[in-house]
């Protein structure tokens, strides 16, 4: 091909016929494919906001009723946000944790962030109160797993923290056997605070009140929020009921050793109540034995007056025996210290998740 066919090829390529359509540009479509996207996001998250709310709760010997309280107020927690805040996506989760510190023996327990409320009662079931030993306990295991484990979702995020007992750390609890333990608390309240996190610490007793105040500082000044709660019901299990921070020292060792001492008094009474059941009960396996062969003997030569004499005192017998056991078994009922316990944990809970919302 020559090089004036070259430029008549040239010239035929170049010309462009203006009534066929325009190509699509391929960037501007791009960018409105990725504004509808940011549209979708946007609006997704608008019409659903997420709430996940993380239960920290000591689950040492002492604190069975309070997971009993964990365990039959969720669901009825649950409702109750849902209906009050029905454009929230709420999940529940709990971090159970013990002291592995002062005993190899003792496990925390985690149950993660889910919306599946109807689930949590039974895993709730499983977890035990057990171990302990010491005051303080493992504060720094607890939130190392609020850290580690648990799946947190961009939205409003809310600790609720129950506890009877403090923290190990010098600084935490003032005498302690692992003074390293304050500056490991630090770390990992730091790193809670950075993630947005707003805890209530609820105090159930005194013993536990110093280590609360020494986080809320430690949290504020780095700028979380943090506030702590009274967690008291009427006749409650510890009997500081009638405490207040103004009290002195001496007033609360002295209602202290007073409350031990009807512990003691309680405890001896049941074991009282043990001996005498089991005396009864021998009492009741002779008599029948007696009964066994009277009844052969008056087969043969009593008179039926003599029988029903006879029959009356094992009836009375009998009815003794059914009243010690009535008294031995009446503390097996569910007491009325646990629907305490439990309504207050659920006006609690309701309370500080209204206090957390923007609104």
């Amino acid at each position: 091909m020559d090089s004036k066919e070259k430029e008549e090829n040239k010239e035929k390529v170049e010309v462009k016929d203006e009534s066929a359509p325009k190509p699509i540009n391929n960037e501007n479509k791009k960018e409105q494919n990725i504004s509808k996207i940011n549209k979708i996001l946007s609006d997704s998250t608008t019409s659903e906001k997420v709430f996940d709310l993380l239960f920290v709760i000591d689950a040492t010997g002492s604190m069975s009723n309070y997971i009993t309280a964990a365990k039959d107020e969720t669901e009825n927690i649950s409702k109750e946000l849902r209906n009050s805040y029905p454009e929230y996506h709420f999940q529940y989760g709990y971090v159970f944790y013990r002291d592995p510190i002062d005993s190899h023996d003792d496990k925390h327990e985690v149950i993660n962030l889910t919306d599946q409320v109807n689930s949590l009662p039974e895993k709730i079931k499983k977890i035990k109160a057990y171990g302990g030993g010491d005051m303080p306990e493992d504060w720094v295991g607890a939130y190392k797993l609020v850290n580690e484990k648990i799946n947190w979702r961009n939205g409003l995020k809310v600790i609720i923290h129950l506890a009877d007992a403090g923290a190990h750390g010098k600084e935490f609890t003032l005498s302690d056997k692992y003074p390293e333990e304050s500056i490991k608390l630090k770390s990992e309240l730091l790193k809670v605070c950075q993630n947005g996190i707003k805890i209530f610490g609820y105090v159930i007793t005194e013993d536990a009140r110093h280590s609360f105040n020494e986080c809320q500082n430690y949290y504020r000044s780095n700028g979380g929020s943090y506030e702590i709660c009274d967690f008291k019901i009427a006749g409650g299990s510890y009997g500081y009921d009638d405490y207040s921070d103004s009290d002195d020292d001496i007033k609360y060792k002295s209602f202290k050793k007073g409350c031990k001492k009807k512990v003691k008094a309680k405890r001896k009474e049941e074991s009282e109540d043990e001996i005498e059941y089991e005396e009864c009960k021998e009492k009741e396996e002779l008599k029948m034995s007696k009964k066994k062969k009277m009844k052969k003997k008056c087969s043969s030569d009593e008179s039926d007056e003599d029988k029903d004499d006879y029959d009356e005192d094992i009836c009375d017998e009998d009815e003794y025996i059914g009243k010690k056991k009535e008294k031995k078994y009446k503390g097996h009922e569910l007491s009325s210290k646990q629907g305490a316990i439990n309504s207050t944990f659920k006006t609690r809970v309701l309370k500080s998740v209204k206090s957390a919302m923007p609104y």
